[in-house]
């Protein structure tokens, strides 16, 4: 990147004051929450984005596969004999 490629915003005090200390609490600089910004407003996807979004499909898909687990461990003897029960009397 060229350093000599700049964007000059004017704020208030309290904005940038306040700006700066939440920038300093999340381990970040102010460059790169405004990058961060920047490429949020032009659509242009991060590596960190899909990544985060890669495992938040795969957290959903375990979770998924646990409760299915779970359902089938604490209703399946019951869905067994509500099957059987309904497919007896459809035969009948």
């Amino acid at each position: 990147m060229n350093a000599d490629n700049r964007i000059m915003v004017r704020v208030n005090t309290a904005k940038k004051d306040a700006f700066m200390k939440k920038v300093k609490q999340e381990g970040k600089s102010a460059s790169e929450v405004l990058l961060e910004l920047i490429d949020d407003y032009l659509g242009v996807s991060s590596a960190k984005k899909k990544e985060l979004e890669e495992l938040k499909l795969g957290l959903r898909e375990e979770i998924k596969n646990e409760i299915k687990t779970e359902l089938k461990q604490e209703f399946g003897g019951e869905l067994a004999l509500l099957k059987q029960q309904l497919l007896g009397e459809s035969a009948a």
